[in-house]
């Protein structure tokens, strides 16, 4: 005989997580307390000191990262008739100024046993 299926019990299941879910990390607002070279993320009540914080380096200030722009050749006049060719820069480095403030919000993820902390970005506010 075949078990008559419960509708109302399957749209349930399908908004109650099992147990597995628990163990995933999440992702959650922080708060900079202090900012390099001795940086604090305070999550909840727990304050990460830098030791145990990981930090994408676009956050460390004057990063740097070299780019290469593909050349093409460009040439043509302007409104008086002049003649120009223009050149381009066929590498680059970029030279990163943001850094994290006291203040600043960051969107974290902890390590399971919540040793570690990952700042994954800056949170904008307006």
């Amino acid at each position: 005989m075949q078990k008559k299926q419960n509708g109302a019990q399957e749209i349930v299941k399908l908004f109650d997580p099992g147990p597995e879910i628990e163990v995933l990390p999440f992702c959650e607002t922080g708060e900079v307390i202090s900012p390099l070279p001795d940086l604090v993320v305070k999550v909840r009540d727990i304050d990460y000191k830098k030791k145990n914080i990981k930090l994408d380096e676009y956050w460390v200030k004057g990063h740097t990262r070299e780019i290469e722009i593909p050349m093409a050749p460009l040439d043509g006049s302007d409104t008086n008739g002049d003649g120009h060719i223009a050149g381009a820069f066929p590498k680059a480095k970029i030279i990163f100024k943001d850094e994290l403030k006291t203040g600043d919000l960051v969107a974290c993820l902890q390590s399971k046993d919540k040793q570690t902390l990952y700042v994954i970005y800056k949170i904008a506010r307006w």
